[in-house]
């Protein structure tokens, strides 16, 4: 019920709801004021409401706010033997009707990128980090489906270690850490989505203290880049006028951008970073 709570309350602060709830209340106001000033005050509203709607909808908005935090943390090269994988859930769907096998989605290169890890012999096994979210009924968790696809790949089952519990960054940490020790790690690469590895890296080392973890070294592979270097792109002239317009992916990328600068902020408000 409080993940439920939490996620409706939220929603204001990210764009999408923010320009609705802007929009909304300068309309009222500006339609139903009982004086100048309130009626003035909702036509600022209105258009703040416009204004944020458009930048976060920019494109070249959202490809800064990604950059910012895909470059912050980055591999090193070259990558060295490390004992094992963790990789985190948020790229799988789980198998369920009408679904005929689980299946990726954006992140799913956390997946990919971790059986890579794997297959070029720069670890020897592998966690799979994601359980059940708290409003999910699908039986099959995150790990398993992982699990399903890391036999398509080629990772055989001795390889794979799951932790089913997690339901998020901070519970992945505290759940996956514990099994990488079992398996006698002193090095593990850490695997999820560039623009998550901040939190997450901090979140880990974070959780490696509190559980007196001594001597693990975790080395940060991100991966799902959305954005390459801009030297690969069209000149600037050409990507201006072609994200004049608002776009719904820039929203999302945008909104998926802040959700990790606010995780990042409560985190550490919580002292789990």
């Amino acid at each position: 019920m409080v993940i439920l709570l939490v996620k409706i309350v939220s929603a204001v602060v990210y764009p999408a709801g923010m320009a609705f709830f802007l929009l909304a209340v300068g309309m009222g106001l500006w339609r139903w004021g009982r004086s100048d000033r309130w009626q003035d005050w909702g036509k600022r509203a209105a258009l703040a409401g416009l204004v944020v709607f458009y930048l976060f909808s920019n494109g070249l908005v959202a490809e800064q706010l990604a950059r910012s935090l895909e470059r912050r943390v980055m591999p090193p090269d070259p990558l060295p033997k490390a004992d094992g994988v963790i990789v985190l859930g948020g790229g799988i769907s789980p198998r369920a009707y009408p679904r005929p096998t689980a299946e990726v989605h954006d992140a799913g290169d956390r997946l990919l990128y971790g059986a890579h890890l794997i297959r070029e012999g720069l670890a020897d096994w592998i966690v799979c980090a994601g359980g059940g979210g708290e409003l999910s009924y699908i039986e099959q968790t995150e790990a398993e489906a992982m699990q399903e696809m890391l036999a398509w790949m080629g990772v055989a089952d001795e390889q794979i270690t799951l932790d089913t519990k997690s339901r998020n960054t901070r519970e992945n940490a505290a759940e996956s850490l514990p099994l990488a020790v079992e398996r006698g790690a002193s090095s593990i690469y850490l695997v999820t989505s560039a623009s998550h590895m901040p939190r997450s890296l901090g979140i880990y080392q974070k959780q490696a203290e509190q559980l007196g973890i001594e001597g693990l070294e975790i080395i940060p592979a991100p991966c799902d880049y959305e954005f390459i270097d801009p030297e690969q792109y069209p000149p600037l002239y050409y990507r201006v006028a072609m994200n004049l317009l608002p776009t719904a992916g820039s929203l999302r990328t945008s909104t998926r951008i802040l959700h990790e600068y606010y995780g990042m902020v409560y985190y550490w408000l919580r002292g789990w970073i």
